[in-house]
Parts: C-alpha cells; structure tokens; sequence
C-alpha cells in the first residue's frame, strides 16, 4: 500500500478549504491509499483568519469593538472546525515551516485551492522544493493561482517550482493550459476535490435539517446586500437563511428582511443548509459546486471580479452560465435545476488522473 502525504490548505476557518481537504482525502482514503494529512502551515497565512489584527485607523478600532460581541459565535465555529479536522483526518504534528518536514512519504501530492498562488511567500513549500528521494512521486491535484495575470516573471517563478513533479493537474482550464506551455508536460484539467464525492456520500456527514420551513439559503463570503436583493425577488413564500462571512452582518442595513442568521455553522451544518435548500443564493465557488451536487437551483453572483475566474469556468465547462448573476435586472423566479451531460465525464478524468498515482 503506497503512502501518500497531502499538502493542502485544510488548516483554515474556511468551508472550502476544509471541504476540498476532505474530498480528496476520502477518495483517496476509499482507494485504499495509507494517507496521511501534512499539518503544515505558516503563522503568516494562519493571521489572515484571526479574528483580531492591528487596527488601522479610529473607524477600524470602532468595528472591532462593535464586533467583539459576537466573538463567541467565532470561537465556537473554530472550536467545530477543530473538531472536525481531529475526526476526519490523521494529521502529523504542526510543522511551521517545510524545512521541518521530513517528506518519508512515497507520494508527496499538493492538493487544491490557491495553493500556487506565488503572490503570496508562503505558497512557496506547496510546490514541494526538495529533493525527490529514489522512487518517490510529486504530484499536484486541482492547485489554483488565484490570480489573472500570469506576467513573465510569474512564468518564470512557477516554469522553475514545477519542473520536477512527476503528475500535475490545474483546477482552471486556463491554469492547466498555461502550465502546459511553460512546463512542456501534459497538464490535465481536473474537477475540485468537493467533485470526488457524490450526493450520498456528502449527506453521510451532514447535520440534520436545521430549518424546518421552506427556504433560500444566502451562503455570502463578500456579496453583501446584492445577495439578499437576489433573495428578496425569489423568496416568495421561503424563508431567507444566511450564513454570512462577515460576523456583524445581522446588524448591518443590507441585510434588511433576512429570516434567520446562522452565526456558528460547522463543516457539517454548511452541507445540511445546501442540502435541504429549495434554492442557493451565492458568491461562493465551493457554495456553487456543492449546490451542483445537491442538483439544487442556485445563482452565482460575482462579488469579486479577482476572484470570479474560477465560478465562471466551472460553469461555462458545464454549459451553466444562466446560472451566473452580475445584476439582479430581469430575474423574477427560481429555473428548475438542469443536470450538467458533461459533469459525470469531467468526474471520470478527474479520477483517472489520481489513478497515475498507482
């Protein structure tokens, strides 16, 4: 039985990143790979999710204060997130930086998000820069850059951090292609991990249903009040829910006529909201994959043009792109959910690509 080491963002207060951690570790898992989960990450990246930083100016000081309030809910979603990771994953002891990493393992494999995104200098250790021991495989499933403009110097950078992986795939088409060029090999276009599992296999951890009425889930990372306009049209007789990434948003103006705040959802909760929805409102790439599965009505709204490039090419590979709101202009009701031809064949090269592994 090889034993693979994964190499991911799983660390993070965050349902994509531990979503996507967990799709590619249970196939693997039910593969029958010996996989062990890398608990690397830098004090650097672990800031951006704390719940505190440095204030910036007398109005920065004044959110913090009116935010303390709800530093109970964010304490109990870290304590969730914890609990789940200690459940679902055999994890190594934390590592802070890669030279602590003894990488003993027979496959190394960085797993997706923007893990490649070299804007950032703790990316650097998830293009694995170490020297491959007789036998040993680097390999990268479904990274992301997470940035649009891929300059010269980027190629460059990334042309010499790639160049000794033995597998390598891209979650965006458009990284899979650019990595193509520079590096020369076969790069494949594969499917998030949250893909590798099914409906079924989702529902076995989810919560029970936490919302006994009908109702639209708004699951908002920076969409803000632009979502619950979009809810607002299509509520009609459904209760609107709200999982907001920001913690004082039951408080702000915007979220005017929202029926239910969820303040503290774990990894389990999140699932059960998309899973017992009449419908999904959201800016959210991994919100967007897991209401495909589900086969539940969503719209995708474009929040962040930086960070649409993913949402857009999931969709526009699966013929979805109705599904995609920039304006809430025109739209008047929820369209029936249309299973995606070719989503069962992007599945099926996804996991031909893990089976090189073998």
């Amino acid at each position: 039985m090889k034993k693979i080491g994964l190499l991911t963002f799983h660390f993070p207060i965050n349902y994509g990143a531990v979503l996507q951690t967990y799709g590619l570790y249970t196939y693997l898992k039910k593969k029958g790979f010996d996989i062990t989960l890398i608990d690397y990450y830098s004090d650097e990246h672990a800031s951006r999710y704390h719940f505190y930083h440095q204030p910036k100016s007398i109005k920065n000081l004044f959110y913090y204060i009116i935010k303390t309030s709800f530093l109970s809910d964010y304490i109990s979603k870290k304590k969730k997130f914890n609990e789940f990771r200690n459940k679902h994953f055999k994890l190594t002891r934390r590592y802070k930086s890669i030279s602590e990493i003894l990488f003993n393992w027979d496959i190394i494999l960085t797993g997706s998000d923007q893990v490649f995104n070299i804007n950032h200098s703790d990316r650097i250790p998830y293009f694995q820069p170490f020297k491959k021991k007789a036998n040993q495989i680097k390999a990268a499933y479904a990274p992301s850059f997470g940035i649009n403009n891929l300059n010269d110097e980027i190629k460059e950078k990334i042309s010499n951090l790639v160049k000794d992986f033995d597998f390598i795939s891209c979650r965006e088409s458009l990284g899979a292609h650019f990595l193509s060029q520079i590096t020369g090999m076969k790069v494949e276009h594969v499917l998030d991990p949250v893909f590798l599992l099914d409906a079924k296999e989702w529902s076995s951890i989810a919560s029970e249903r936490l919302v006994k009425e009908k109702y639209l889930f708004v699951y908002d990372l920076n969409g803000k009040k632009p979502l619950i306009d979009i809810a607002k049209k299509l509520s009609a007789d459904h209760k609107i829910v709200v999982l907001s990434n920001d913690p004082i948003a039951s408080l702000r103006k915007g979220y005017r006529g929202v029926d239910v705040f969820i303040k503290s959802a774990s990894i389990e909760d999140f699932i059960s909201l998309i899973k017992y929805a009449d419908a999904v409102i959201t800016d959210s790439f991994h919100g967007t994959v897991l209401s495909i599965i589900f086969e539940k009505p969503f719209y995708s709204y474009i929040a962040l043009e930086t960070a649409s490039s993913r949402i857009i090419d999931i969709l526009t590979i699966l013929s979805m792109e109705n599904r995609l709101i920039k304006n809430i202009e025109g739209l008047s009701k929820i369209g029936n959910f249309h299973k995606p031809q070719k989503l069962k064949e992007l599945i099926t090269a996804s996991e031909k690509f893990l089976h090189q592994l073998t």
